[in-house]
């Protein structure tokens, strides 16, 4: 019988190991998903900080001041979505193995509890 103990005790330890290592990467998962959003962020200001002046004159040369100004705010706007599209997929992809990871955890435990009362 303490033999029979040792070896589920043994099992339960293994299976949240397990767990614990999907959670982390889900976890892991989530932190580069808003890191991206966060990243998208950053270089969207600085971008607007950095090229906005010299840009605008540039391009006033050829075009007019309203134009140069859609063409722009068009440019930022699929940088900034290109990099919320990324964050969003990679959010989803952690929410995911999030949900992977628990249902993996009660199936774990359930199966401990079985083999307890078994």
């Amino acid at each position: 019988m303490q033999a029979l103990s040792q070896d589920v005790i043994a099992l339960v330890r293994e299976d949240v190991g397990q767990v614990k290592a999907e959670l982390e990467a889900a976890v892991s998962e989530g932190r580069q998903g808003s890191a991206a959003l966060g990243a998208g962020g950053v270089l969207g200001v600085l971008a607007l900080l950095a090229a906005q002046e010299s840009a605008v004159r540039s391009l006033e040369r050829v075009w007019p001041a309203q134009r140069v100004a859609g063409v722009l705010a068009a440019a930022y706007g699929a940088g900034a979505v290109a990099f919320v599209l990324y964050g969003r997929a990679r959010l989803r992809e952690a929410r995911a193995a999030s949900q992977e990871a628990l249902a993996c955890s009660l199936d774990a435990v359930e199966q401990v509890a079985n083999e307890l009362s078994g």
